[in-house]
């Protein structure tokens, strides 16, 4: 009887342990690593009030320790940073990613390039600047778990070295909206710019191969990816989600009828798996959907239909364009990089 008394009792003390996450965690003492996050050689336009705003790269120094800081999931075990992981281009390789307890996430992780750019953010297409959506992750159950973002603000007003560097930063104490600020002003610092592609732009891409030169124009030609992939980013210049005719029937709706967000290119060499449910592991593969794959679904967008008739030769051309799109300065700069 003893016995069985006592294994219940360590049984006990084992589960209470392992759900009393001290705030101490295993962090050091948080210290502001600032960088010029907004420089002036950003060769695009679309940033000149946001980069020159009063402590911009403050905000996204700030932002980089909240990024990387496992303390804002319910049982700090997840940080952003472990679903967006810099040397994968902020995707992290998996169709679907390990959330709080491991269970799995219902779609892929989207890699973040350029998102202060963009017309949409998340799978779903959601409208608008990235920050009115950048806590979702953390109050959604199956990812970092906190059951709202009240608690997670006081779970950081509970940190003696958030408080203070809040202050030092904002001259306020934490709130919602100013979590929601330092977090999207780091991730929209995230701008590639320094790829391939980009720097062949001014010189009339003599630095590419002639694989890559033909991979160029059937990019922007008779294989239409600049239909949707269109401008600087590589994405949607004004339309949020398309249904690109995957399924006929889906078991994941989107935004409505299928339709998810038309992302980036930009680094997309480096992010398989590729679609919202990670089911393509190669860009060949996401090549031939789009040569011959489309499914002839009602609300398939107006841009496809129909085989492209792309050759072997097509496509492997089109396939080494698309890797010129890669920003290696990007994936390893240390102003992206974890800070602790």
């Amino acid at each position: 009887m003893l016995r069985v008394l006592f294994l219940l009792m360590l049984t006990f003390l084992v589960y209470a342990c392992a759900n009393d996450f001290p705030e101490s965690s295993n962090k050091a003492e948080l210290e502001l690593e600032v960088y010029d996050y907004f420089e002036e050689e950003i060769p695009f336009s679309g940033f000149a009030q946001f980069g020159s705003a009063p402590k911009i790269d403050e905000y996204a120094a700030l932002g980089r320790l909240l990024f990387y800081d496992n303390r804002l999931s319910l049982n700090n075990s997840i940080a952003c940073a472990n679903c967006h992981v810099q040397s994968k281009a902020f995707a992290d390789g998996l169709d679907f990613s390990p959330g709080l307890e491991n269970y799995k996430t219902s779609r892929n992780s989207m890699a973040l390039v350029n998102v202060g750019y963009h017309v949409s953010t998340f799978w779903e297409g959601h409208n608008g600047d990235v920050q009115n959506h950048i806590l979702d992750p953390i109050s959604n159950h199956i990812e970092m778990g906190m059951r709202s973002t009240e608690e997670l603000v006081t779970k950081l007003k509970g940190i003696e070295e958030y408080v203070r560097l809040f202050d030092e930063v904002t001259g306020e104490e934490i709130t919602e909206e100013r979590v929601e600020h330092m977090l999207s002003t780091f991730v929209k610092s995230m701008i590639s710019y320094n790829s391939k592609y980009d720097k062949g732009v001014d010189i009339n891409f003599i630095n590419f191969s002639i694989d890559e030169l033909r991979g160029k124009d059937l990019f922007f030609g008779d294989a239409k990816c600049a239909s949707c992939h269109q401008g600087d980013h590589m994405a949607a210049s004004w339309r949020r989600s398309a249904n690109i005719g995957l399924d006929m029937d889906y078991e994941d709706e989107g935004a409505g009828n299928g339709k998810f967000k038309i992302p980036s290119l930009r680094n997309i060499a480096e992010t398989a798996p590729y679609m919202h449910d990670g089911r393509f592991e190669t860009l060949e593969e996401v090549v031939e959907h789009y040569n011959s794959g489309v499914q002839d679904h009602p609300e398939l967008d107006w841009v496809l239909g129909g085989d492209l008739g792309l050759d072997e030769h097509d496509k492997s051309d089109l396939v080494a364009f698309l890797k010129t799109l890669t920003d290696h300065e990007f994936m390893s700069d240390p102003k992206f990089s974890n800070p602790f």
